[in-house]
């Protein structure tokens, strides 16, 4: 199973070039599905979410995909009364979505918010109940793989170009462990990253990658070019193909694979 994972597109600030070519090489690949980590559009308007409805209408593999902070409205009413308004009624109603297949089980979650304690409503937040939302949803999951999906990293490496708070992360982290989820992607920061986290569950050591992507077709770059995550599956091995933009083509940068601990019991 091939899964692309691209993240923060901000149309109505990309570069229809590399939107194009992004397109292409994602059906070229024959993914499976695309997961998209948040930041659709830049500034939350009409015309940007069309723009990002008709771009993903052209996929013929089905898409999964939360928002982020940027496809929240500004400074105006509608951030305060219908903040999500825009975003459901042009790619989806369902900010917290779901994806149960054979081979992976997909959990994802809305980290923007409207307000939040801090001068910076770009940061994120999430809520005791969408831990519980988590749990539940692995809860009776049978699948090989366990994929968990948001918009704002959960590590802050010194790579990464921003300074951000995730407010509630340390229950969040307790619930990625006692789940024992194998990937969490997310987005935001434009910067391609992988990290390996071994937590200590029932007695077992289990691994879980973080992994970000960096900007998918965006102007708005930071330390890194545009690039997207290719992820392959078997039943028991997954490899993560990082690719960037770099003279009119998208290359692989770095590849990493991992292979999960099989009980022999």
């Amino acid at each position: 199973m091939k899964i692309a994972h691209i993240s923060d597109l901000h149309f109505g600030a990309h570069d229809p070039e590399v939107c194009d070519l992004l397109l292409a090489n994602i059906l070229d690949a024959e993914a499976d599905l695309v997961i998209a980590s948040g930041d659709i559009t830049q500034s939350s308007t009409d015309a940007e979410f069309a723009q990002a409805q008709a771009f993903f209408a052209r996929f013929p593999m089905p898409i999964f995909m939360v928002p982020g902070n940027h496809d929240l409205p500004g400074m105006d009413l509608a951030r305060f009364i219908n903040p999500f308004g825009r975003y459901k009624r042009f790619l989806t109603d369902d900010l917290n979505p779901e994806l149960a297949t054979p081979l992976v089980h997909i959990k994802g979650i809305n980290t923007a918010r409207r307000i939040l304690p801090h001068w910076n409503w770009a940061n994120g937040s999430v809520s005791a109940r969408q831990c519980r939302q988590v749990e539940e949803s692995f809860a009776a999951s049978s699948a090989p793989w366990r994929l968990f999906v948001l918009h704002h990293p959960l590590m802050s490496p010194k790579e990464f170009p921003l300074d951000i708070t995730v407010f509630n992360s340390a229950e969040l982290l307790k619930t990625i462990a006692n789940t024992q989820i194998d990937i969490v992607l997310a987005g935001h920061q434009h910067h391609a990253y992988i990290e390996t986290r071994q937590d200590c569950v029932m007695e077992e050591d289990h691994m879980t990658l973080f992994v970000s992507a960096s900007t998918a077709m965006s102007t708005r770059i930071r330390r890194q070019p545009q690039g997207f995550n290719m992820l392959h599956f078997t039943e028991t091995s997954v490899r993560i193909d990082m690719l960037r933009y770099d003279n009119g083509a998208f290359t692989i940068f770095e590849a990493v694979t991992h292979t999960k601990a099989v009980d022999t019991a």
